[in-house]
């Protein structure tokens, strides 16, 4: 069996020790590619139809509407991923008001992760999860859920002694 990463992860502005700096590449994804390079799994970017707003404020304002009203964005289309093929699903995301983004839950919704063993990562300013692990526990009855593996955004390029643990 195989290991899968599904990531998402925003281009853009972003807030780093409260300071808007704008990323390239998005923190989730460094460390999403990182894992893929140590697992030698299979990457799978999570996208929005619609693209989050590049602007820190717009992309805030966009994020906590979808979260305070349940909103499960649609994913951008492209090819469905076969879950039969994996036993080991890495999920990533960066945490926006406490939680995944809304756009990892409509992911979330599309599969069946019953049997997996699913290992979350994000990445933030606080290096914490915020609620987002009891909520990943609702979404993903079946599923084997391990410790997850929180990264502050300004450290994605420092951690490799971290992620390379996880991934062991």
């Amino acid at each position: 069996m195989k290991t899968l990463i599904a990531y998402f992860s925003h281009v853009g502005e972003n807030l780093q020790d409260n300071e808007i700096v704008v990323l390239e590449k998005g923190n989730t994804e460094v460390v999403a590619e990182k894992l893929a390079e140590l697992t030698d799994g299979d990457l799978f970017k999570i996208e929005e139809e619609e693209p989050y707003p590049f602007k820190y404020d717009d992309c805030l304002r966009r994020a906590r509407r979808e979260d305070e009203n349940n909103e499960h964005p649609a994913m951008k289309g492209g090819p469905r991923l076969n879950m039969d093929d994996y036993d080991t699903v890495y999920i990533g995301f960066p945490i926006w008001y406490r939680t995944y983004p809304r756009v990892v839950a409509s992911f979330l919704d599309q599969y069946d992760f019953a049997g997996k063993k699913i290992k979350p990562f994000c990445t933030n300013d606080e290096g914490t999860f915020g609620i987002s692990l009891l909520e990943m526990q609702g979404a993903l009855r079946g599923a084997s859920i391990a410790d997850g593996l929180a990264i502050r955004g300004v450290d994605v390029h420092k951690a490799e002694e971290r992620i390379k643990a996880y991934a062991e």
